[in-house]
């Protein structure tokens, strides 16, 4: 599968497709148009975000730091965190439970 055939945006809502899923972990492929944001409600587990396109931030109880493709952040369990879209951006994301 190449993730070109599977990028969709959506101005209602981001657009997440399932890559690969266990009992202890579960990989997506997020698209988010500009403004969107996600991750906000995964904080029973830990995450790992690989940006493939695009630019945004993402926020945690640290505070904000800008991300953009290739750009790979690790958020632990139990921390808040938001991903926002300041372009169109894709991602992998893997939630990892422990």
């Amino acid at each position: 599968m190449k993730l070109d055939d599977i990028t969709e945006f959506s101005n209602e809502k981001t657009v997440s497709r399932t890559l690969h899923e266990t009992q202890k972990v579960k990989s997506i492929f997020l698209c988010m148009s500009e403004g969107q944001t996600d991750l906000q409600d995964s904080v029973n587990c830990k995450v790992a975000i690989l940006v493939f396109s695009g630019n945004g931030s993402v926020s945690t109880k640290e505070g904000e730091c800008d991300v953009e493709e290739q750009d790979l952040i690790v958020v632990e369990r139990n921390e808040a965190r938001v991903l926002k879209a300041k372009t169109k951006l894709t991602a992998v994301v893997t939630f990892i439970q422990e």
